[in-house]
């Protein structure tokens, strides 16, 4: 059993603008061969998930036919030797939460992998099927990451809660009672779905969304001197470090999309992420996950 505190403070962290770029491990159980080999489905995920990936179900759609189906709310994959466009390779490493920047993209010198087009944009070779090679694969992944953070401030909640093995997966308590106007779900919440919010690994309030956030501004209209926390959730798909940065930036993207935007006073609304720390659904279904990738208004005494 442990114990997490966070405390209420304004602290500047500063994370730099570089990449949480992949390790490569030394001595991985499963690894790519040393010759340029057309891997399966299956052999390709034992190889990814021994650098510490895992298949995101939600995002099967998104690679390429055949690479894998879910059946419940589980990936399966196939035996099959396959040889992928560097596009399709792409599509098949961002559902693993992989992100390649153009800055990181200079750093691999496969060719024909990708190349830096017009206006800043990555360009993926797709006329053609290629077997990569361990050594290939290793150049790769190292300019691929989990992450791109910014500087941001961070603000902290005082909150203690445990985390003990006797503990149910689902360890959120229930929502106190939102503010007049507001709109609650199921659990009586003032939340908003991080996937309608938000596109894929991003932090930019999506422009479909804005009319929902500005309901807010009524909100704030009909309860005088109200202030809110927003609060950031991810599932636990992913690296644990990643999964708290990505809540908070999106958090601090809804305050901030909410005073430049909306025209919310600044010192009526804070933000704070909670990463996969405090999941209100089960993470064990496909369904479950994407609730708790969810940002979360709350009173702010």
């Amino acid at each position: 059993m442990w114990k997490k505190t966070m405390y209420m403070a304004l602290t500047a962290l500063m994370f730099g603008s570089s990449a949480m770029a992949i390790e490569i491990p030394e001595n991985p159980a499963v690894n790519f061969n040393k010759e340029s080999t057309a891997y399966s489905s299956n052999g390709f995920n034992q190889v990814l998930e021994a650098y510490g990936l895992s298949f995101m179900t939600e995002l099967a759609t998104e690679v390429p036919a055949g690479y894998a189906k879910v059946q419940g709310a589980e990936p399966v994959f196939n035996d099959l030797g396959t040889a992928y466009s560097p596009k399709d390779y792409h599509d098949i490493l961002t559902a693993y939460g992989l992100e390649l920047t153009v800055e990181n993209a200079g750093g691999i010198v496969v060719r024909p992998y990708v190349q830096l087009v017009a206006e800043g944009r990555l360009e993926f070779e797709d006329n053609v099927s290629i077997a990569y090679a361990k050594q290939e694969w290793q150049n790769i992944l190292s300019a691929y990451s989990l992450a791109i953070v910014e500087e941001v401030a961070v603000t902290a909640v005082t909150e203690e809660f445990d985390n003990s093995s006797e503990q149910s997966a689902v360890i959120a308590v229930d929502c106190p009672e939102a503010p007049e106007g507001a709109k609650v779900n199921e659990r009586g919440c003032w939340e908003y779905s991080s996937d309608v919010l938000f596109g894929f690994d991003k932090s930019t309030v999506n422009p479909d969304f804005h009319v929902g956030l500005r309901d807010i501004q009524r909100v704030f209209e009909l309860n005088p001197g109200l202030k809110i926390v927003v609060e950031g959730y991810t599932c636990n798909v992913g690296r644990s470090e990643y999964n708290q940065l990505l809540s908070e930036r999106r958090a601090k993207a809804v305050v901030d999309y909410l005073v430049d935007v909306v025209g919310v006073h600044p010192d009526t609304v804070t933000w704070t992420g909670f990463g996969e720390d405090r999941p209100a659904y089960s993470n064990e279904t496909a369904e479950g996950r994407a609730k708790n990738r969810r940002v979360e208004l709350k009173r702010w005494e």
